[in-house]
C-alpha cells in the first residue's frame, strides 16, 4: 500500500509540475481529471439501461400529473409511481457511488497536499509537533535545524499526550530538514520556506497504510521508530479570484462537476 501511495503521489506531482507557479491552472487540471475519472467510474459500474428506464418513467409520471391534475385519483397513483421510480433511480446511482469512494478519496488527499497549505514566508513562525509512542522518554528528545530555520523556544514536553513541541521561525527561502533526536534515534522532517511551488506535506507519519494514505508526500517513518508523527503547522492556503478568497475544494467541486456533465453527452453516459 505504501508503494502504491508513493506511486500515486509521484504521478500527481508530475502532472502538476508544469503549473508550479500557477495554482489556478494546476487546480483546473486536476479538476478536469477528477470529472473525467468519476464519469468513467459511473459509466462502467452503473446499470445504464436501468437508469435510462427509471428516468423515462419519472418524466412520464411528471407529465401524467401535469395532464391529469384535475383527476385526484390519477394524480395520487402517478405520485406513488413517481416515488417508486425515484427510489429505483437512487438505488441504481448508489452502486457507482460506492466504487467512487476510493478514487475520490485519493484525489481529495492529493489535491489537499498541493493546495491545502502554503509554505512559510520568511519571518513566519510555525509549531513543530513530535508525537511519540507510549512509554518513550520525552527527556531524551531534542531538535536541531539548519541556518534557514531558527528554533526559537526550548522543547515543550507534554507527557499526558506523549508529545514534544517547539516554535521555529523561517529565516530564508529553501527546503530544509529538521533533525529530531529521540535518544539514539534520529528522524528528519522537511520544512519549506518561500513561494508556492508544489506539494506541501505537513506531517510525516509511520509506514502503515491508512496513515500514509491520509498523509502522503514524504517517506514514512520506520515502523520501529519511537516517533508516531512529526508535524509542521503550515498556514492554510487560499485560492484567489478577483476579490474573493476561497478554499480549493469549492472550485475543484464546481469544475469537476461541469466537466462531468459536459462529457456525459459525447460519451453517452446516463446520470
Amino acid at each position: 500500500m505504501a508503494a502504491l501511495n508513493v506511486a500515486i503521489t509521484k504521478a500527481v506531482n508530475l502532472m502538476l509540475a508544469p503549473f508550479g507557479g500557477a495554482p489556478w491552472l494546476g487546480l483546473i487540471a486536476i479538476s478536469v481529471v477528477t470529472g473525467a475519472v468519476l464519469l468513467a467510474v459511473f459509466r462502467y459500474t452503473s446499470n445504464q439501461r436501468g437508469i435510462r428506464q427509471a428516468k423515462s418513467q419519472i418524466i412520464a409520471g411528471l407529465l401524467e400529473v401535469l395532464l391529469y391534475r384535475d383527476d385526484i385519483g390519477v394524480v395520487m397513483r402517478a405520485q406513488l409511481r413517481l416515488a417508486k421510480d425515484n427510489l429505483r433511480y437512487l438505488g441504481y446511482a448508489l452502486v457507482p457511488v460506492v466504487f467512487m469512494v476510493i478514487p475520490v478519496g485519493i484525489l481529495l488527499v492529493q489535491t489537499d497536499l498541493h493546495y491545502g497549505r502554503r509554505p512559510l514566508n520568511v519571518g513566519e513562525m510555525a509549531i513543530v509537533d513530535l508525537k511519540l509512542k507510549p512509554g518513550a522518554n520525552l527527556d531524551t528528545v531534542s531538535l536541531s535545524s539548519p541556518e534557514g530555520v531558527e528554533v526559537e523556544t526550548a522543547a515543550l514536553r507534554i507527557p499526558a499526550l506523549n508529545e514534544v513541541d517547539w516554535r521555529v521561525r523561517a529565516a530564508r527561502p529553501g527546503r530544509y530538514d529538521l533533525h529530531l533526536k529521540i535518544g539514539a534515534e534520529e528522524v528528519t522532517k522537511q520544512v519549506i520556506v518561500g513561494p508556492y511551488g508544489g506539494a506541501v506535506p505537513n506531517t510525516r507519519v509511520r509506514a502503515d497504510a491508512w496513515s500514509q494514505f491520509l498523509r502522503p508526500g514524504e517517506t514514512p517513518l520506520p515502523r520501529t521508530s519511537l516517533a508516531e508523527s512529526v508535524t509542521v503547522t503550515y498556514p492554510g492556503a487560499e485560492m484567489r479570484l478577483l476579490h474573493w478568497r476561497m478554499h480549493w475544494i469549492w472550485p475543484w467541486l464546481v469544475i469537476s462537476m461541469l466537466v462531468g456533465y459536459a462529457l456525459k453527452g459525447p460519451l453517452r453516459v446516463q446520470v
